[in-house]
């Protein structure tokens, strides 16, 4: 069977989702930013800061072309991933795209105490939010199902995929 393969902005719960269904699902759970870290020994954040975004741009290439060769596993993205048309093709390729999609201000809700994890988000308001939204809403548009995770209910999200899932394994 294909691959899961989570979008969508950051905050918008694609790790905490991908976990349940992954569990929920019996199957193997990754994730992009996990798998670059791994391998760059350092997080994405530090990444881009001492090798710049070409680098980073390199190295998460790396991590979704791996990570897509799977098959019958969850892959949860980064909040950019698909803005590269390469990745996403890649994770066309043998996935399901779900876009996990949030409000602003349910991403603001969501990360506004993780700056150091989030720095891109680090004193954005909603506004600020929805302007980054609005440059990355056209990928994940292409995502084959949408799912809202505005009222932050993980479980019913959760329970959305993997009713989409089954239903597309017959």
């Amino acid at each position: 069977m294909k691959n899961i393969v989570l979008i969508g902005f950051m905050g918008s719960g694609k790790t905490t989702v991908g976990k349940r269904v992954a569990a929920k699902l019996h199957i193997e759970f990754y994730d992009t930013d996990e798998a670059i870290r791994r391998c760059e020994k350092m997080p994405v954040y530090d990444l881009l800061k001492k090798k710049g975004k070409k680098y980073f741009e390199g190295a998460q290439r790396f991590a979704v072309s791996t990570l897509a060769q799977n098959e019958n596993c969850l892959i949860s993205t980064g909040g950019d991933t698909v803005m590269d048309e390469f990745n996403l093709s890649e994770l066309k390729k043998n996935g399901i795209l779900f876009w996990l999609r949030a409000s602003a201000e349910t991403v603001y809700k969501n990360t506004r105490h993780s700056a150091t994890r989030r720095p891109g988000l680090a004193n954005a308001t909603p506004a600020d939010i929805e302007a980054m939204m609005a440059e990355r809403n056209p990928y994940y548009e292409q995502a084959d199902f949408v799912i809202s995770v505005d009222h932050n209910d993980m479980d019913k999200a959760a329970t959305e995929i993997i009713e989409y899932y089954e239903k597309l394994k017959g």
